[in-house]
């Protein structure tokens, strides 16, 4: 499927909820596709073009198919130059589950943050997990990929990691960006070099370490509270 995304620049959203969501938002719809069931039963304020239910469930990538999808453009790669605008970002180096990476997107735009870097190795965004994962936050948040060293250079980074400063200590300097790593490697080596402070979270418990979509929740938690709540 990734090669397929990448060949034609679409992605699928799946569900009566998040097919909605896109209208609330600036992605570009190319087509929605519903069961003649789905389209019996819901009142749906938008042309869907009806499909057999064996058809459908060719192209769904849900266990329990929900009767409708949409396919919508993948938005074109903006300047992460803009993040610099904001008082907080959140970057992800090396994340490769899928789940993990959409509920991290989904606690930065609880928490207001709108712009996530993405290192290049990060799992695609756009593939079905993240996005079912996101729950519509996909809708309005901007993702960025490239090098992270490169792009948080001479930026206020603030690094996870199991050793470092008390993240209720931390010293967020707006325009911060916090940034997490995957759970097997951490942070690479060449990411921590640019770092502005290493932030761990203290804890009593006889755990190996946190997940990283906890870890970040927390982190994010405590600089959205210095810088955005």
């Amino acid at each position: 499927m990734p090669k397929y995304r990448q060949k034609y620049g679409h992605f699928i959203v799946e569900g009566r909820k998040s097919v909605l969501e896109l209208f609330h938002s600036s992605l570009k719809i190319v087509n929605i596709l519903a069961t003649s069931d789905f389209a019996a039963k819901y009142k749906l304020p938008f042309e869907v073009q009806v499909i057999s239910d064996r058809d459908y469930q060719k192209i769904s990538q849900m266990d329990t198919p929900p009767g409708i999808l949409a396919v919508v453009d993948i938005p074109a790669p903006g300047d992460w130059n803009e993040t610099e605008k904001e008082k907080l970002s959140l970057a992800l180096d090396g994340i490769s589950d899928p789940g993990n990476l959409g509920t991290m997107v989904r606690t930065a735009d609880w928490f207001g943050i709108r712009h996530i870097l993405l290192s290049d190795d990060c799992t695609d965004f756009y593939g079905h997990k993240s996005i079912s994962a996101s729950m519509g936050a996909f809708t309005r948040v901007k993702i960025y990929r490239g090098n992270l060293a490169q792009m948080l250079n001479n930026r206020n980074a603030y690094g996870c990691f199991m050793q470092g400063n008390p993240v209720s200590a931390a010293q967020f300097k707006p325009p911060a960006v916090i940034v997490v790593g995957s759970e097997s490697h951490g942070i690479r080596a060449e990411t921590a070099a640019v770092l502005s402070e290493k932030i761990s979270i203290p804890g009593s418990g006889k755990g190996e370490s946190l997940n990283a979509g906890v870890a970040a929740g927390i982190v994010m938690y405590e600089a959205a509270q210095r810088l955005l709540l």
